[in-house]
């Protein structure tokens, strides 16, 4: 399976990072030039000119998908860290159900629902996917939903992960999507949290709103706006869910349907 992973042109050391790691498991790679938003004053709507950038650069992947005429496309963001099964996964495609959309491959260390029942192929377990699941730093995604997205995202005003997992998004309303159980992939920040020691590199979008260094403001700074932000977004989120007829119906069938919450662990951890 082909693999791809953002990177910015003045960022060759994250790129460095990635290879060390693809090479140490045993993968092969292409690097997909990142949209740049440095210097760029561009907004919209609630978005800043690093998460349109991040957007833009996420659909440029899933051009290249339909461009190639392939089934699939493993796409990765170039700070992530990467478990061993993820050789096995990108090794072929045969392991994917069919009628799979989206195949995440992160976690993002926050309480989700996914289908009580999976499957397990290649050392983790496959789980459909029932709630929001933030990050877009790993995943595995078909020619057809590809066209599906770019379709659909012309004229985006969200982040590209909210967009593409959340299945009460009117863009991912139908997609299927799978959740490896445990996670093969994570950001760096979320493993220095649990060490309780700043961050090692910058997120991607961090990387983007600045020269390339960490923020000078703290880490418990940053994560207050960005939990603030995300609180902001999930009471945004109910609100229209009890306010439309098509999401209350999502919430019924999701009731209905046997369910297992859960932090999904990252497999190294």
């Amino acid at each position: 399976m082909r693999a791809v992973v953002i990177n910015l042109d003045r960022s060759p050391e994250r790129l460095a990072l990635f290879g060390e790691q693809a090479e140490r498991l045993g993968f092969a790679f292409e690097r997909l030039e990142a949209v740049d938003a440095h210097g760029r004053a561009e907004t919209r709507g609630p978005l800043s000119a690093a998460e349109i950038a991040c957007f833009e650069s996420h659909r440029r992947a899933w051009q290249l998908l339909v461009d190639s005429g392939e089934d699939w496309l493993a796409v990765f963001e170039d700070d992530v860290l990467l478990a061993s099964p993820i050789a096995r996964l990108l090794a072929s495609d045969h392991w994917i159900p069919d009628k799979t959309d989206l195949v995440k491959l992160e976690t993002f260390d926050v309480r989700v629902a996914i289908a009580a029942k999976g499957a397990v192929v290649e050392g983790v377990s496959l789980h459909r996917l029932q709630t929001t699941h933030c990050g877009a730093a790993g995943y595995i995604l078909s020619r057809q939903c590809a066209i599906e997205l770019l379709a659909k995202t012309h004229n985006f005003s969200e982040p590209v992960d909210i967009v593409m997992f959340n299945q009460e998004h009117e863009v991912c309303r139908n997609v299927r999507i799978l959740q490896t159980v445990p996670a093969v992939c994570i950001q760096e920040r979320f493993i220095a949290a649990r060490a309780q020691r700043p961050p090692r590199t910058a997120t991607l979008i961090q990387f983007w709103e600045s020269d390339g260094s960490l923020p000078a403001q703290s880490d418990k700074s940053v994560e207050r706006k960005g939990v603030l932000t995300r609180v902001r977004r999930e009471v945004a989120r109910v609100i229209r869910q009890f306010s439309n007829p098509v999401r209350l119906s999502l919430l019924f069938r999701r009731a209905i349907r046997p369910s297992r919450y859960l932090v999904v662990p990252y497999i190294d951890a």
